[in-house]
């Protein structure tokens, strides 16, 4: 080639470049968001401590209609953060991936995944303030991704049922993900456990009877398909189990158990104490924690955003993380002199709730108390207002600053 041809074919291309600038900028009104000096391009993002630099030519990539080539490449550096532990500097960057590329399903789930369950303290308890967050970025996904089995699903069972323990919403997430046309077979049997874990046996039965049915039909326009037989075989079983513990459990409410529930708070030294207590129940039986400040509650939020408020707490070991039961008695050390981040304590007053909640409960223990506690009673602490339909018990016990610090 000439060099005088040369010449001009640069002359020309970076005539064009003002032009392409201006089209990206009609055709993506979110462009200005990653142009340095504003928005994302020019600051550093952070949760915690860990600082997400969107390069100067992620940046160009982007201006000029390279949205999704950049996305990708911020999705495997994510990995990277991933793969070494840097947890902190993953959500930055599945933001910013979602902003270029709102399509990329996968990182809405990690994403949410990742403020759920791996912003943790020392001892490995999850931060609760992230979880609303999480919810709500997830829900993003769904809004840009309508009729995607994985995001729906992920949001009733991942969020709402395995970490919210809000059962009625996981169950709604749950059918809403099963019905849609790229759902797998076992997203229809998890919707027979959503019901039972509403405390809905019938409805479950009668789930598990159409996964039986849709099993054998299946089996039927092709005997070799092993994941229909797979699930006819795992939702016979599930049903049968079923109709045993209904038939083992349907006088408990005849004969209830007088659990004779206490719990108690014992400050050790600065930012260390022990919760304990008693319960008669089977060994291994769960007791829920929740201590946080009087005043805190869960909103909605409208928006995703990482930001948490560093002035609340929030200390929840809920589910098959509570305190296990032995012998009747409870005990768990909690040390989060480390921990000044995720448990900042600077309110004056705090409530600590301590609960035995059978939805929550193994099946063993279920065994003994019903699917909604129809098997216990409590002269102290029974609760029947809290969770309509469910008998628990739960004390509060109310603490000042100075009993934890």
């Amino acid at each position: 080639m000439k060099s005088s041809t040369r010449i001009i074919l640069v002359i020309v291309v970076l005539a064009l470049i003002p032009a392409v600038v201006k089209l990206q900028a009609l055709i993506d009104p979110q462009r200005a968001q990653f142009q340095p000096g504003k928005g994302v391009g020019s600051m550093i993002t952070q949760v915690g401590k860990s600082p997400v630099i969107l390069p100067s030519q992620f940046v160009a990539g982007t201006v000029i209609g390279l949205r999704e080539v950049v996305a990708g490449l911020l999705w495997v550096r994510a990995n990277d953060f991933f793969h070494s532990g840097n947890y902190e500097a993953i959500v930055p960057l599945t933001r910013i991936v979602t902003w270029l590329d709102p399509h990329q399903i996968d990182v809405y789930r990690v994403g949410a995944w990742h403020l759920a369950y791996n912003f943790t303290d020392t001892a490995q308890h999850a931060d609760r303030r992230y979880l609303i967050p999480a919810i709500t970025f997830e829900k993003e996904g769904v809004d840009n991704n309508p009729h995607v089995s994985d995001l729906e699903f992920d949001l009733g069972f991942v969020l709402y049922s395995m970490k919210a323990y809000q059962f009625d919403k996981a169950l709604y997430w749950t059918k809403r993900g099963a019905s849609e046309k790229d759902a797998m077979l076992p997203m229809h049997r998890q919707i027979a456990h959503a019901y039972e874990k509403c405390g809905r046996i019938e409805d479950a039965l009668k789930q598990w009877q159409h996964c039986i049915q849709e099993g054998q039909d299946l089996l039927k326009k092709d005997p070799k398909d092993f994941r229909a037989r797979d699930h006819y075989q795992v939702s016979k079983r599930n049903y049968d189990l079923m109709l045993v513990r209904k038939s083992l459990r349907e006088d408990l409410n005849k004969h209830p158990i007088d659990v004779g529930f206490e719990g108690g708070f014992k400050r050790l030294g600065p930012r260390r104490f022990k919760i304990s207590g008693k319960i008669n129940l089977p060994d291994a039986t769960r007791i829920d924690v929740q201590l946080a400040d009087d005043d805190y509650e869960e909103h909605d939020l409208s928006k995703f955003s990482w930001d948490v408020d560093p002035n609340e707490t929030a200390l929840y070991d809920l589910g098959i993380h509570g305190i296990y039961t032995e012998n009747g008695q409870f005990s768990r050390v909690w040390d989060v002199t480390k921990d000044t981040k995720q448990y900042p304590f600077k309110k004056d007053k705090y409530t600590l709730i301590l609960t035995f909640n059978p939805r929550m409960a193994p099946d063993f223990v279920q065994d003994n108390v019903g699917w909604s506690g129809e098997g216990i009673t409590d002269k102290k602490y029974l609760d029947t207002k809290t969770n309509p339909g469910v008998r628990m018990v739960r004390k509060v016990i109310h603490l000042e600053r100075k009993d934890i610090i």
